[in-house]
């Protein structure tokens, strides 16, 4: 991976080839105004094993999520008795 200087007019000029640069991961950005780096534009880190694919989100939340204690997820929420209850927009 390279390394280049830019100033913020050039940068804003070629943005879009910049970024692509970074993007592949070839490129390392250092933003320069009046000889200064004022900031670093670099490929955002990924997940050890991740492809930058919609195939790395599929799944990826498989035992993220509780209950809270007595909760069956797979018993419905309320009773028959309690579900009527509940105002019903045919009752209007």
């Amino acid at each position: 991976m390279s390394t280049k200087q830019i100033t913020v007019p050039d940068f804003c000029a070629h943005a879009a080839d910049e970024l692509l640069a970074v993007e592949q991961g070839d490129t390392v950005v250092e933003l320069m105004r009046d000889g200064q780096i004022i900031a670093y534009l670099s490929p955002a880190p990924r997940p050890k094993g991740s492809t930058g694919t919609m195939a790395d989100w599929i799944g990826s939340g498989i035992g993220t999520v509780s209950f809270a204690p007595g909760v069956d997820p797979d018993e419905p929420a309320f009773t028959p008795e309690e579900w009527e209850d509940f105002p019903h927009s045919s009752d209007d």
